[in-house]
Protein backbone atom coordinates (compact mmCIF):
# COMPACT_ATOMS: atom_id res chain seq x y z
CA UNK A 1 0.00 0.00 0.00
CA UNK A 2 1.26 3.50 -0.79
CA UNK A 3 2.47 5.56 2.15
CA UNK A 4 1.15 9.14 2.27
CA UNK A 5 2.72 11.83 4.44
CA UNK A 6 0.33 13.10 7.13
CA UNK A 7 -0.58 16.75 7.33
CA UNK A 8 0.88 18.84 10.19
CA UNK A 9 -1.32 18.88 13.31
CA UNK A 10 -3.53 21.78 14.35
CA UNK A 11 -2.18 23.71 17.36
CA UNK A 12 -4.56 24.62 20.17
CA UNK A 13 -2.30 26.52 22.58
CA UNK A 14 -4.85 26.58 25.41
CA UNK A 15 -6.00 23.01 24.86
CA UNK A 16 -9.49 21.78 24.00
CA UNK A 17 -12.47 21.24 26.26
CA UNK A 18 -15.20 18.67 25.65
CA UNK A 19 -17.40 20.02 28.44
CA UNK A 20 -20.34 22.42 28.38
CA UNK A 21 -20.01 25.66 30.43
CA UNK A 22 -22.08 24.15 33.24
CA UNK A 23 -19.86 21.06 33.59
CA UNK A 24 -16.86 20.80 35.91
CA UNK A 25 -14.19 20.32 33.21
CA UNK A 26 -15.28 23.24 31.01
CA UNK A 27 -12.03 25.16 31.70
CA UNK A 28 -9.78 22.13 31.45
CA UNK A 29 -7.62 22.26 28.34
CA UNK A 30 -6.65 18.60 28.63
CA UNK A 31 -10.17 17.43 27.95
CA UNK A 32 -11.76 14.56 29.83
CA UNK A 33 -9.94 11.19 29.39
CA UNK A 34 -13.15 9.39 30.38
CA UNK A 35 -15.30 11.23 27.80
CA UNK A 36 -15.53 7.90 25.95
CA UNK A 37 -15.08 4.44 27.42
CA UNK A 38 -12.08 3.40 25.33
CA UNK A 39 -9.93 0.29 25.09
CA UNK A 40 -6.86 0.36 22.87
CA UNK A 41 -4.65 -2.68 22.35
CA UNK A 42 -1.43 -2.22 20.41
CA UNK A 43 0.13 -5.50 21.59
CA UNK A 44 3.28 -3.88 22.96
CA UNK A 45 3.03 -4.87 26.63
CA UNK A 46 4.11 -8.18 28.14
CA UNK A 47 0.90 -8.67 30.13
CA UNK A 48 -0.96 -9.18 26.86
CA UNK A 49 0.74 -12.56 26.50
CA UNK A 50 0.09 -13.87 30.01
CA UNK A 51 -3.36 -15.40 30.22
CA UNK A 52 -5.50 -14.02 33.00
CA UNK A 53 -3.77 -10.64 33.07
CA UNK A 54 -5.44 -8.66 30.30
CA UNK A 55 -6.96 -11.49 28.28
CA UNK A 56 -8.19 -15.04 28.66
CA UNK A 57 -6.27 -17.18 26.16
CA UNK A 58 -8.30 -20.05 24.73
CA UNK A 59 -6.91 -22.97 22.72
CA UNK A 60 -9.52 -25.45 21.53
CA UNK A 61 -8.91 -28.31 21.58
CA UNK A 62 -5.19 -28.25 20.85
CA UNK A 63 -2.19 -26.29 22.07
CA UNK A 64 -2.26 -23.04 20.15
CA UNK A 65 -0.18 -20.07 21.27
CA UNK A 66 -0.19 -16.29 21.46
CA UNK A 67 3.09 -14.41 21.43
CA UNK A 68 4.55 -11.04 20.59
CA UNK A 69 6.50 -10.80 17.36
CA UNK A 70 8.87 -8.21 15.93
CA UNK A 71 7.37 -5.65 13.57
CA UNK A 72 6.26 -2.05 13.24
CA UNK A 73 3.43 -0.92 15.49
CA UNK A 74 3.40 -3.77 18.01
CA UNK A 75 2.28 -7.17 16.71
CA UNK A 76 0.66 -10.27 18.20
CA UNK A 77 1.08 -13.68 16.57
CA UNK A 78 -1.74 -16.20 16.92
CA UNK A 79 -0.68 -19.78 16.11
CA UNK A 80 -3.04 -22.76 16.04
CA UNK A 81 -2.02 -26.34 16.60
CA UNK A 82 -2.02 -28.61 13.56
CA UNK A 83 -5.31 -30.50 13.77
CA UNK A 84 -8.21 -29.36 11.59
CA UNK A 85 -10.74 -27.38 13.62
CA UNK A 86 -8.27 -26.30 16.29
CA UNK A 87 -8.55 -22.65 17.33
CA UNK A 88 -6.68 -20.06 19.38
CA UNK A 89 -8.16 -16.80 20.60
CA UNK A 90 -8.30 -14.08 23.22
CA UNK A 91 -11.07 -12.30 25.07
CA UNK A 92 -10.75 -9.43 27.51
CA UNK A 93 -10.81 -10.88 31.03
CA UNK A 94 -13.54 -8.62 32.37
CA UNK A 95 -16.52 -7.82 30.17
CA UNK A 96 -17.15 -4.07 30.15
CA UNK A 97 -19.07 -3.34 26.95
CA UNK A 98 -22.82 -3.17 26.45
CA UNK A 99 -25.08 -1.59 23.88
CA UNK A 100 -27.08 1.38 25.15
CA UNK A 101 -29.83 3.03 23.11
CA UNK A 102 -28.63 6.23 21.32
CA UNK A 103 -25.02 5.74 22.48
CA UNK A 104 -22.62 5.11 19.59
CA UNK A 105 -20.25 2.14 19.79
CA UNK A 106 -17.14 1.55 17.65
CA UNK A 107 -14.68 -1.30 16.97
CA UNK A 108 -11.67 -1.53 14.64
CA UNK A 109 -8.83 -3.98 14.15
CA UNK A 110 -5.97 -4.57 11.71
CA UNK A 111 -4.86 -8.13 11.00
CA UNK A 112 -3.58 -10.59 8.44
CA UNK A 113 -3.79 -14.36 8.05
CA UNK A 114 -0.91 -16.33 6.56
CA UNK A 115 -3.21 -18.76 4.72
CA UNK A 116 -6.65 -17.31 4.10
CA UNK A 117 -8.11 -20.23 2.11
CA UNK A 118 -7.80 -22.67 5.00
CA UNK A 119 -8.20 -20.31 7.97
CA UNK A 120 -11.25 -18.89 9.74
CA UNK A 121 -11.27 -15.70 11.82
CA UNK A 122 -13.55 -13.93 14.29
CA UNK A 123 -13.05 -10.30 15.39
CA UNK A 124 -15.38 -8.06 17.34
CA UNK A 125 -17.32 -7.88 20.60
CA UNK A 126 -19.00 -11.04 21.86
CA UNK A 127 -20.11 -12.53 25.16
CA UNK A 128 -17.82 -14.93 27.02
CA UNK A 129 -17.19 -17.83 24.66
CA UNK A 130 -14.47 -20.46 24.35
CA UNK A 131 -15.87 -21.90 21.08
CA UNK A 132 -17.18 -18.98 19.00
CA UNK A 133 -16.82 -20.86 15.71
CA UNK A 134 -19.53 -23.23 16.96
CA UNK A 135 -22.02 -20.59 18.13
CA UNK A 136 -22.17 -17.07 19.56
CA UNK A 137 -24.92 -16.17 22.03
CA UNK A 138 -24.56 -12.38 21.98
CA UNK A 139 -22.38 -9.87 20.20
CA UNK A 140 -21.36 -8.02 17.06
CA UNK A 141 -18.48 -9.48 15.09
CA UNK A 142 -16.80 -10.11 11.75
CA UNK A 143 -16.34 -13.68 10.58
CA UNK A 144 -14.18 -14.99 7.77
CA UNK A 145 -14.61 -18.61 6.70
CA UNK A 146 -11.69 -19.83 4.65
CA UNK A 147 -12.47 -19.89 0.97
CA UNK A 148 -15.86 -18.39 1.68
CA UNK A 149 -17.22 -14.99 2.55
CA UNK A 150 -16.61 -12.22 5.04
CA UNK A 151 -19.70 -11.38 7.11
CA UNK A 152 -20.78 -8.91 9.76
CA UNK A 153 -22.95 -10.53 12.40
CA UNK A 154 -25.24 -9.56 15.27
CA UNK A 155 -26.49 -12.07 17.85
CA UNK A 156 -29.02 -11.72 20.63
CA UNK A 157 -29.94 -14.75 22.67
CA UNK A 158 -28.26 -17.03 20.09
CA UNK A 159 -30.37 -15.64 17.24
CA UNK A 160 -27.91 -14.40 14.62
CA UNK A 161 -28.48 -11.81 11.88
CA UNK A 162 -25.74 -11.67 9.25
CA UNK A 163 -24.86 -9.52 6.25
CA UNK A 164 -22.27 -10.51 3.67
CA UNK A 165 -19.56 -8.00 2.84
CA UNK A 166 -19.58 -7.51 -0.98
CA UNK A 167 -16.65 -9.32 -2.53
CA UNK A 168 -15.80 -6.22 -4.58
CA UNK A 169 -15.20 -4.24 -1.38
CA UNK A 170 -12.08 -6.09 -0.23
CA UNK A 171 -9.32 -8.52 -1.06
CA UNK A 172 -8.49 -11.23 1.45
CA UNK A 173 -4.99 -12.33 0.54
CA UNK A 174 -2.29 -14.35 2.26
CA UNK A 175 -0.05 -12.36 4.60
CA UNK A 176 -1.73 -9.10 3.62
CA UNK A 177 -3.17 -6.64 6.13
CA UNK A 178 -6.86 -5.87 6.16
CA UNK A 179 -8.71 -3.51 8.50
CA UNK A 180 -12.18 -4.30 9.82
CA UNK A 181 -14.42 -1.90 11.71
CA UNK A 182 -18.03 -1.48 12.72
CA UNK A 183 -20.11 1.33 14.16
CA UNK A 184 -23.39 1.06 16.03
CA UNK A 185 -25.28 4.26 15.21
CA UNK A 186 -27.69 6.20 17.39
CA UNK A 187 -30.53 4.54 15.46
CA UNK A 188 -29.16 1.07 16.19
CA UNK A 189 -27.87 0.31 12.69
CA UNK A 190 -24.63 -1.66 12.46
CA UNK A 191 -22.35 -0.23 9.76
CA UNK A 192 -19.45 -2.39 8.57
CA UNK A 193 -16.23 -0.91 7.19
CA UNK A 194 -13.58 -3.02 5.42
CA UNK A 195 -10.50 -1.77 3.59
CA UNK A 196 -6.74 -1.77 3.28
CA UNK A 197 -6.63 1.25 5.59
CA UNK A 198 -9.31 2.66 7.88
CA UNK A 199 -7.12 4.36 10.49
CA UNK A 200 -4.70 7.21 9.81
CA UNK A 201 -4.40 10.01 7.28
CA UNK A 202 -6.20 9.12 4.03
CA UNK A 203 -6.48 11.84 1.34
CA UNK A 204 -9.73 11.55 -0.61
CA UNK A 205 -7.74 11.68 -3.84
CA UNK A 206 -6.19 8.27 -3.08
CA UNK A 207 -9.49 6.42 -2.63
CA UNK A 208 -10.05 3.76 -5.25
CA UNK A 209 -6.58 4.07 -6.76
CA UNK A 210 -4.11 1.23 -7.08
CA UNK A 211 -2.80 -0.13 -3.73
CA UNK A 212 -4.70 2.55 -1.79
CA UNK A 213 -7.98 2.37 0.18
CA UNK A 214 -10.83 1.35 -2.07
CA UNK A 215 -13.97 2.37 -0.21
CA UNK A 216 -15.32 5.69 1.02
CA UNK A 217 -17.62 4.69 3.84
CA UNK A 218 -19.41 1.59 5.09
CA UNK A 219 -19.69 -1.39 2.75
CA UNK A 220 -22.48 -3.31 4.50
CA UNK A 221 -25.23 -2.70 7.04
CA UNK A 222 -27.48 -4.56 9.40
CA UNK A 223 -30.44 -2.23 9.72
CA UNK A 224 -31.68 -1.53 13.25
CA UNK A 225 -31.61 -5.10 14.58
CA UNK A 226 -32.57 -5.98 18.12
CA UNK A 227 -29.04 -5.42 19.45
CA UNK A 228 -27.97 -7.42 22.45
CA UNK A 229 -27.61 -5.69 25.81
CA UNK A 230 -25.46 -8.52 27.19
CA UNK A 231 -22.00 -7.77 28.54
CA UNK A 232 -19.48 -8.15 25.70
CA UNK A 233 -15.72 -8.52 25.41
CA UNK A 234 -13.22 -7.54 22.69
CA UNK A 235 -12.45 -10.85 20.97
CA UNK A 236 -10.03 -12.21 18.37
CA UNK A 237 -9.97 -15.87 17.24
CA UNK A 238 -8.19 -17.90 14.56
CA UNK A 239 -9.11 -21.42 13.44
CA UNK A 240 -7.35 -23.85 11.12
CA UNK A 241 -9.58 -25.63 8.60
CA UNK A 242 -6.94 -28.14 7.53
CA UNK A 243 -4.53 -30.49 9.24
CA UNK A 244 -1.83 -27.84 9.42
CA UNK A 245 -0.76 -25.03 11.73
CA UNK A 246 -2.11 -21.59 10.81
CA UNK A 247 -1.05 -18.11 11.95
CA UNK A 248 -2.66 -14.68 12.21
CA UNK A 249 -0.80 -11.45 12.95
CA UNK A 250 -2.75 -8.63 14.60
CA UNK A 251 -1.51 -5.03 14.73
CA UNK A 252 -4.15 -3.36 16.88
CA UNK A 253 -7.67 -3.53 18.27
CA UNK A 254 -9.68 -0.55 19.49
CA UNK A 255 -13.15 -0.30 21.06
CA UNK A 256 -14.88 2.95 22.07
CA UNK A 257 -18.35 3.87 23.35
CA UNK A 258 -19.96 7.18 24.22
CA UNK A 259 -20.57 7.86 27.90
Amino acid sequence: MAVVASQPPVNYLAGVSQAAPFQPFHLSGVGIPAFYHTFTEDFDDNDVYTTGQRYTLTTTPGTGTLAGTNGDGGLALFTTSGASGDAVGIQQVNGSWTNTAVKKLFFVTKLQMATVATSSMIAGLISTNATPFTAVADGIWFRWTGGGALTINSAIGSTVTSATIPAAAYTMANATNIELAFEVTRQGDILAYVDTQLVGYIPQSTLGTSTNPQNSGPVSRITAPSITTAILKPTLFLQTNSAATKTMTVDFMVTAKER
